[in-house]
């Protein structure tokens, strides 16, 4: 029988600096980015497509879906997790029609029912059609945040009740909150990260992260966009510029992300992102989430939003 072994290798001496997890029987990174980091009581993976280890897509939306999860689970069982332990969900897909498919093979696997945002995007990296991203917790861990469900809404203010009702019935309110990503089908205002389609006909998602105290050592930025002049590698240099500085606000660096968001106008700009996106980490490198969430934009403006978490 032949046994499967995972790679977690970590690249610094210090014991606080998260770990690389590279599950050897996992989908091969197609960016430069991390699979996985277990940042201790945190684990964060990339988002996972549909493609297996040797880079091949399945056939139909049900197989596709299966090894979506698949990729996802070997990361998490790299790190001594398993699915149980998720407590945050991003399900990306190209087409929503294809929801209540995915949905029934999700809700099989993932049986926590984790907080979760979906959203239906244009494009993703090689035309995978369900992408998800999670971050999972050890359970000896101490809960430090929460991690809400995602709010919809018809409207901002309907998506804005719903986020005030959830944190109200977990005894928080506005102030708690340290982080919002505020999803627009179409949006292009500041803050907001366009989405192609949402669940049940809304135009508005709220997937915020609170808590009582902010934790130590945790820095998160909301989502920046770059300047809309440019080449494309003009406008990633743009927009890390504006993360960095968010970051350094909050006394961290670049070198402390732990994972990144990005969404780019066209995915077919997606290696020219990749060169510059790269620089950025010449050594150990945060996990991310790429996706197109609309065609591409006429006339151009901003063609790289990024949004990060930090750790240390």
């Amino acid at each position: 029988m032949r046994l499967l072994v995972s790679l977690a290798l970590t690249m610094s001496a210090l014991a606080a600096d998260p770990k690389l997890i590279v599950p050897v029987n996992g989908a091969p990174p197609v960016g430069p980015y991390s699979p996985g980091l277990d940042a201790g009581t945190y684990v964060y993976a990339s988002g996972q497509g549909v493609r297996d280890s040797k880079s091949q897509m399945p056939e139909g939306i049900e197989a596709q879906t299966k090894q979506c999860i698949e990729n996802v689970r070997v990361i998490l069982d790299a790190a001594g997790l398993s699915l149980a332990n998720v407590v945050s969900v991003q399900l990306y897909l190209s087409d929503l029609k294809n929801l209540p498919v995915v949905e029934k093979l999700y809700a099989a696997a993932f049986t926590s029912n984790p907080p979760r945002v979906t959203l239906g995007v244009a494009r993703m990296p090689t035309d995978t059609t369900v992408e998800i991203t999670v971050v999972a917790k050890r359970d000896a861990g101490v809960a430090d945040r929460l991690y809400l469900p995602a709010v919809y809404g018809k409207t901002e203010k309907e998506a804005g009740a719903k986020l005030t009702a959830a944190l109200k019935k977990a005894g928080l309110s506005a102030k708690n909150v340290l982080f919002a990503n505020r999803y627009v089908v179409g949006g292009t205002a500041a803050g907001q990260v366009p989405v192609h389609a949402l669940p049940a006909g809304a135009s508005h998602a709220i997937f915020a992260i609170a808590a009582k105290a902010a934790p130590a050592g945790l820095a998160l930025c909301e989502v920046v966009a770059s300047d809309p002049k440019g080449t494309v590698e003009e406008q990633t240099t743009s927009a890390f510029g504006k993360l960095k500085a968010c970051l350094e606000a909050k006394g961290m660096t670049l070198n402390n992300l732990v994972a990144t968001n990005v969404y780019v106008d066209d995915i077919n700009d997606f290696a020219k992102m990749n060169g510059v996106y790269a620089t950025y980490f010449p050594t150990q490198k945060p996990t991310r989430t790429t996706v197109q969430p609309l065609p591409p934009a006429v006339p151009k403006g901003s063609l790289v939003r990024l949004s990060g978490v930090a750790a240390r």
